[in-house]
């Protein structure tokens, strides 16, 4: 059986760990060892896990290195579980499952700091490199600066006695990419709707963050519901698994609601956004390699002191940034919101038409509803005084997860949201309810447009459908 050839596991005794809140021990074999103190993974420290998110919740300061072992050390329990499926254990060997160790490992190790913030920009149809990229270049060593004594690949070539290349194909490609089933099966502990990221996020960033949601569900009880997929190319759940399931999706619905999303969270996100997207429209940032060397080398403070030495005074990007450098914290109040939970053709309409802009039609759209308020109410708004914020394209769908009920001649298989009303919710609720569009403005202006609310949306709605 491959798990006796597995350390990492912690099944021996006597092996070097690292701890991890809340209370998780993950083993640090000298493999392990060797790719966690690579100068390329060591560089995680500076990366927070959610960027700019610690200027509303002060203890959200964790790091990018914490929760890539952490989720390390979660699909190591996925694995261990999981060799107790025939379904899995008979297709798996050691390599597959160091491969997967790999991957959970590295998931993490091209970030940068606001990578969310840049990538969104990406989404909106500006070129910025999407941190799995990044990972690729950064385990082969094709990025000189963070190549180390041996590159990553080296590492995992001759310690590991595992193929890089298929580490790299298990970060960088969604599952269904995969044209071997068993490397779809082992991306989806990675990668899917129920993988090892999620698992170890959720619970990180509720701890860290000082809210209960993400940590609400039957960890243990999930974990030993997981089985395989009917046509094996994914990890899936038994029957026994459906509620803590269901709890585990309602958690992530909940940390987006009330955390990831909550307005003041997306009002530091969006000035971000905007003072980026101000500088990238303006070609400052320079080359796509020139960024991401800078990028690479700064932690999420450095970085954005190095974007404001970087803005044109009096431009936006320079307003932006002086309320969140410099030890200032002067964010933007929120005086606008649409989405689609009412009813309501014409929020509903004007909440869809600014999702579907790009970078550009943002631009002009924050431009216009800056010049109309400033004319409608008297006010001396100047660039970076409204933002407009648009969450993010790419958390739109619900993976879905297939649940399989014991039955006495075969095993029925359907998907949860087949049977679960409240999981068929959370999919509806998330595009209705939680993805929101809104806009902020200045400290010194919310007062004046929330005084006068009716005339701000009536203003805001027009704008928008004109």
């Amino acid at each position: 059986m491959w798990l006796a050839e597995l350390p990492e596991l912690g099944l021996g005794a006597g092996q070097a760990i690292v701890r991890l809140p809340p209370i998780h021990n993950a083993v640090l074999t000298p493999r392990v060892a060797a790719v966690v103190d690579h100068p390329a993974f060591q560089r995680l420290r500076q990366v927070r896990q959610l960027g700019p998110t610690n200027l509303v919740y002060p203890g959200a300061t964790h790091t990018r290195f914490e929760h890539s072992i952490g989720v390390f050390h979660t699909a190591g329990q996925y694995l261990q579980h999981l060799s107790q499926v025939p379904a899995f254990a008979d297709r798996v060997t050691a390599a597959d499952a160091l491969a997967v160790l790999a991957a959970a490992l590295l998931h993490d190790i091209g970030h940068y700091p606001m990578a969310h913030s840049l990538e969104a920009l990406h989404l909106k149809g500006n070129e910025t490199p999407r941190h799995e990229d990044v990972a690729a270049l950064i385990i082969r060593g094709e990025l000189e600066q963070w190549r180390g004594p041996r590159p990553i690949a080296a590492i995992l070539a001759d310690d590991w006695g595992i193929d890089p290349e298929r580490v790299i194909r298990l970060v960088v490609q969604k599952p269904a990419a995969h044209e071997r089933d068993v490397d779809a099966l082992l991306g989806s502990i990675v990668s899917s709707g129920l993988d090892a990221d999620k698992m170890d996020y959720l619970e990180r960033d509720s701890l860290h963050l000082g809210v209960p949601y993400g940590r609400s569900y039957d960890r243990g009880r999930l974990l030993d519901s997981l089985t395989v997929r009917g046509d094996g190319r994914s990890i899936a759940i038994t029957a026994k698994g459906k509620t803590p399931a269901e709890v585990f999706l309602f958690g992530r619905y909940t940390m987006f609601s009330e955390a990831y999303w909550h307005h003041t969270v997306r009002s530091v996100s969006a000035m971000v956004e905007a003072a980026l997207g101000d500088l990238q429209s303006r070609g400052i940032l320079g080359t796509s390699d020139e960024r991401l060397e800078e990028l690479l080398a700064r932690s999420d403070d450095e970085m954005l002191e190095w974007l404001w030495t970087l803005s044109p005074d009096g431009s936006m990007a320079s307003s932006l940034l002086s309320g969140i450098t410099h030890h200032r914290r002067r964010l933007h109040k929120r005086v606008f919101t649409l989405s689609r939970i009412f009813d309501d053709a014409v929020y509903t309409d004007a909440h869809d038409t600014v999702m579907a802009l790009d970078a550009g039609g943002i631009r002009d759209l924050t431009g216009r509803l800056r010049a109309e308020m400033a004319s409608h109410f008297g006010l001396e708004l100047q660039d970076g005084d409204v933002v407009l914020d648009t969450p993010p394209r790419d958390k739109d769908t619900l993976e879905d997860i297939e649940v399989v009920f014991p039955a006495l001649a075969q095993d029925r298989r359907v998907a949860l949201t087949q049977v679960s009303g409240l999981v068929q919710g959370i999919a509806t609720d998330f595009l209705r309810v939680v993805k929101k569009t809104r806009v902020f403005v200045t400290p010194p202006f919310a007062p004046v447009l929330r005084s006068r609310q009716r005339e701000t949306e009536a203003l805001i709605l027009r704008v928008i459908s004109g």
